[in-house]
């Protein structure tokens, strides 16, 4: 693959800077029209300039046409603790409008490049794997990537949940009580975090940075809790709203981002309890629906769970993903 940025007449490359963040937003929603996947917010994109997983000066290129409308964002998300393997994602969007072969192509070429030179600057020897989501909407993409060696490895469905019908009540077994989950210390939540997803396929602990960069994207804490046994957490529910997306889908809905129980708690019920609070939470604010996404494969029983619960699948994605030897 070429990883020389093909001519473009009037753009530079270069990259990103957060006066840039507005600009990638609209390329981002852009992209979302285009495919019915997802977007950012400004804020959210401002907020990954500070992310562990990026140095922006390096990590980041930008295709900027003369007005300073950007057509391509590229940026290269490395997990800085490995498990097995260097951890790879991307962010990267091209402007449908130029989805031509050769973008495409330089833009996974960079993008991978990127990746590599990082990790051959490590200390740990071990693979790299790469990251990337397809949506049914760009079998350009998919095409690309399996051109490049990547294989279909997890199938995430989208579940949504009609919040206008009844939702049953549940309790918490005794000696448990529910708390905000901004009252929970992030070390503390982020042990239940690892210990729940310890077992999920691709799954890998994450740092208390990665955990409190992520923790800053929620923005439905009236719909985030957690349940404590002596003082601490042994389940959480995450939640978050982007009501940037409502107008383009035609309808409202709060998203459930993140559900952990802790393996020592797990049959309890917890999981169900807390996910019926989150969509109370939801419906008493006016939200149509709740939704969140699930591997499809699960191996805890989740979308079981979820069906009971009156969740429907409407689409899915799947990520893609390509395993290459560090080299040095």
């Amino acid at each position: 693959m070429n990883a020389v940025p093909p001519p473009m007449e009037g753009v530079s490359w270069r990259a990103a800077t957060r006066a840039d963040v507005e600009a990638i937003a609209t390329l981002q929603h852009t992209c979302f029209m285009a495919d019915d996947t997802f977007s950012e917010t400004a804020a959210q994109i401002d907020a990954r300039f500070d992310s562990p997983m990026t140095d922006v000066e390096t990590d980041t290129l930008l295709a900027v046409r003369d007005d300073g409308m950007v057509l391509v964002s590229l940026w290269n998300q490395l997990v800085p603790e490995p498990f097995e393997t260097w951890k790879v994602y991307d962010e990267n969007f091209i402007h449908p409008e130029y989805r031509t072969p050769e973008i495409m192509e330089f833009a996974l070429a960079w993008w991978m490049n990127r990746g590599a030179e990082r990790v051959a600057a490590m200390d740990i020897d071990l693979p790299i794997r790469y990251h990337q989501h397809v949506f049914p909407t760009r079998p350009d993409k998919r095409k690309l990537l399996e051109a490049n060696g990547y294989e279909a490895s997890i199938y995430i469905d989208e579940l949504r949940r009609d919040l206008s019908e009844p939702i049953e009540d549940s309790s918490l077994p005794d000696g448990l009580r529910l708390v905000p989950f901004g009252d929970v210390p992030a070390e503390d939540a982020l042990a239940v975090r690892n210990d729940a997803f310890r077992d999920h396929r691709g799954s890998q602990p994450w740092t208390l940075e990665m955990w409190e960069a992520r923790s800053v994207e929620m923005q439905r804490p009236d719909a985030s809790f957690a349940v404590i046994e002596d003082g601490r957490p042994v389940s959480y529910v995450m939640s978050a709203a982007y009501p940037e997306d409502w107008e383009a889908r035609g309808y409202t809905e709060g998203w459930i981002e993140g559900v952990g129980t802790a393996r020592s708690h797990r049959g309890r019920g917890l999981a169900s309890f807390l996910i019926t609070e989150s969509m109370k939470a939801f419906r008493d604010s006016g939200l149509d629906y709740a939704t969140l996404g699930v591997d499809s494969e699960n191996p805890t029983g989740a979308v079981g769970l979820y069906r009971r619960l009156g969740f429907e699948k409407v689409r899915g994605f799947v990520e893609y993903t390509k395993t290459v030897d560090r080299t040095v």
